[in-house]
């Protein structure tokens, strides 16, 4: 077909609407048992939240759970029994400070956060266990363990509990939370967090005796089990001191601890580089555990980047398992010792599955490079590896691959619902942008269909966190899943759309993440956000005049600074959840204040603030906050509110009232998309 015709038969589809993009089934989790080959996951169907399993060698899955409302309850904390028998999950959201847990639909009896258990062969329906917020299973597969307001013991449907098992099974000072059971299941390592400290105990369960393991005046955390239950390893860092506050711009060095089980005495085998830790502590995977001959696998930054590292529990030098400009993200030890991992090393903007030989010696990529695959799991038997995997035009899925390596095999969902738009869709370009002060950043252009001529509006989209990374292609976490989908859907209805992996963000290298001078403390990120408008400016295909930005949380505050700072070169704004004082961040609370700002930074943290030039927006402007926000308060989004319409601007506002920070129901989405659609259609006007 020549170009003409092709233009011709975009033009000719039926438009598509933001519904339709986002019909498809999104697996949002996945887990893998550790003696058969068995995996789990949640499907977010349109908003109906269930969980699934399959099983090697054909991999069929199975349905377990019933749910079948768009009632924002989540499904989280999956965990297999190691027998892959049982799955333990946590349906429900946590509670606030007045102990109503998160209830985003309004349902009058309220909602409760609690532990269930499911078979996995689908023979019976999920069964409660336990109010709590996390689950873990005995190694006898007759009990889980509850973390609630303390931690309890309760028997699996038709099993009776060992002796030990005890609804109040620890009861000592502190936050207790089980981290792992030795191989013998006879002790159970826990965190004791004390506030400004936090001590690693060892609970003998028979004898119900509790044991600190080198107890001092540090953070202790990430207990691990050496393979033979003999010692047990652990993460140190400084206590906090009085007045001190977590920065999460802030690189801190750790240390390896490693205590013999017996004696209680530990000594330590590592100490990081000051600037080593930090981010690689808390980023979501597990930042130390044992491989199976014996070593030490953990977390570090101490290259520029985040990756991976093995040690001799004796000490020594640390042999590095991944490598390169790059980061290594999800991890997981398959049986015969290899390391596998899901990382940006063979393409930085995207997402590779990579394997690493027992030594370390040899980095093998085992997917393509410009695909989406996170997650990877090896299973039991060692014939496998489960991930989830997505590209420009595909989105996510649960699939399996052969541990060698080759295409992925999406199992789930095998197709693609019959309305989703997958010939419409558009494979983003990949660009590089030098701001006014020679920082290089990364970015996405979604481009219109052909069908649309002259000269188009644009929009620029920052992304939250600021920890966080936009993709090329479907995003793994569901709300950047969901923002992909809306880049798309703006695309197809005229806009350029730019989405910016602005300085703070991960992906690039620990320098790129700890930029100078970012949000509270002088808003660096900014002149990334100039910088992709004057990219965008200066297309040919692109009406300067029609330049809009959007996003949500982070991107909030970059959309409400960059309408404060430059309305005149942005026409206009929908900024969702923002942050819009960094002096109320700075009282603590939610996430925006995890800074560590002092009292003599609250000036600079003000004038870093889009409140601080608002005498200079004209713009108008879309705000969109849920009330029952825990990230960012909503009273940020009521101070900015109230400032705009003293000034008689152009506000439209948009309060969802008991609705999260993510936006846990589909509809939600489906409202926030669409009034952020209409608004930009009535304000830059995409059809002219």
């Amino acid at each position: 077909m020549t170009p003409a015709g092709a233009a011709a038969a975009a033009a000719a589809q039926p438009r598509f609407d933001i519904d339709d993009l986002l019909s498809a089934p999104q697996p949002e989790q996945l887990v893998a048992a550790a003696k058969a080959p068995t995996i789990a996951w949640v499907a977010n169907e349109r908003g109906v939240r269930n969980l699934w399993t399959a099983r090697a060698p054909d991999f069929a899955p199975r349905k377990l759970s019933g749910y079948d409302e768009d009632d924002g309850q989540l499904l989280t904390g999956l965990q297999l029994s190691r027998d892959g028998r049982w799955l333990a999950y946590v349906r429900g959201g946590s509670a606030d400070a007045a102990g109503n847990n998160s209830n985003p639909d309004w349902n009058p009896d309220g909602r409760e956060q609690a532990v269930w258990v499911v078979a996995s062969d689908g023979s019976g329906k999920p069964q409660r266990i336990a109010a709590g917020r996390a689950a873990m299973f005995a190694p006898g597969g007759d009990a889980v363990l509850v973390q609630g307001r303390g931690l309890g013991c309760y028997a699996l449907p038709g099993a009776a509990a060992p002796a030990w098992c005890k609804e109040a099974l620890l009861k000592t000072r502190g936050a207790n939370s089980a981290a792992e059971f030795s191989p013998d299941g006879k002790s159970l390592a826990f965190v004791s967090n004390r506030g400004d400290h936090a001590f690693i105990g060892l609970l003998e369960l028979e004898r119900r005796a509790v044991r600190w393991l080198g107890a001092d005046f540090n953070n202790d955390a990430s207990p691990a089990f050496s393979p033979d239950g003999r010692r047990l390893a652990f993460l140190r860092t400084d206590a906090n001191r009085a007045g001190e506050s977590f920065d999460l711009t802030k690189a801190n060095p750790f240390e390896i601890w490693v205590a013999d089980v017996d004696t209680g005495l530990a000594k330590k085998v590592f100490r990081s580089s000051d600037s080593a830790g930090g981010y690689a502590q808390f980023n979501g995977a597990d930042p130390l555990m044992w491989s199976r001959d014996g070593r030490l696998i953990f977390a570090s930054e101490q290259s520029g980047w985040l990756h991976w590292y093995a040690l001799s529990p004796e000490g020594g030098a640390p042999r590095p398992l991944s490598r390169g400009e790059c980061e290594a993200e999800t991890v997981a030890l398959a049986e015969d010792g290899a390391f596998v991992f899901s990382g940006n090393c063979a393409q930085i903007d995207h997402r590779q599955v990579f394997s690493v030989d027992a030594q370390g010696k040899a980095q093998t990529l085992l997917t393509a490079k410009e695909q989406i695959a996170v997650e990877p799991l090896p299973l039991a038997g060692g014939q496998w590896i489960a991930l989830r995997h997505a590209d420009a035009l595909r989105p996510t899925a649960i699939a399996v691959m052969p541990r060698a390596g080759g295409e992925p095999r999406r199992i789930f969902p095998a197709q693609l619902p019959g309305r989703f738009p997958l010939a419409q869709l558009v494979r983003p370009k990949t660009i590089t942008l030098t701001a006014g002060d020679g920082i290089v950043s990364h970015a996405t252009v979604f481009e219109p269909p052909a069908s649309f001529k002259g000269q188009r509006p644009a929009l620029v989209y920052v992304h939250g966190g600021p920890i966080r990374q936009m993709l090329p292609g479907w995003h793994y976490s569901g709300y950047y899943y969901s923002d992909y989908a809306s880049n798309q859907w703006l695309a197809s209805r005229g806009y350029v759309v730019l989405a910016l992996n602005y300085r703070d963000g991960t992906g690039y290298g620990q320098k790129f993440r700890l930029a100078d001078k970012q949000g509270p403390r002088g808003a660096s990120e900014y002149q990334d956000v100039l910088a992709a408008q004057a990219w965008l400016a200066a297309r040919g295909d692109v009406d300067a005049r029609r330049i809009g930005i959007y996003g949500g949380s982070y991107g909030g505050f970059l959309t409400a600074t960059a309408l404060a700072r430059n309305s005149d070169l942005f026409a206009a704004g929908v900024d969702r959840h923002g942050v819009h004082d960094w002096r109320e961040s700075a009282k603590g609370g939610d996430n925006s204040g995890l800074w560590g700002l002092k009292p003599d930074e609250l000036e600079l943290a003000f004038q870093s603030s889009p409140v601080s030039r608002i005498d200079g927006w004209r713009s108008p402007v879309l705000i969109v906050h849920g009330d029952d926000d825990r990230a960012v308060k909503f009273s940020q989004g009521i101070d900015l509110v109230e400032r705009l319409r003293e000034r008689k601007l152009p506000v439209q506002t948009l309060v969802i009232p008991d609705e999260d920070h993510l936006f846990l129901r589909h509809a939600t989405w489906l409202q926030v998309h669409r009034t952020t659609e209409a608004f930009f259609r009535r304000q830059l006007k995409p059809e002219d």
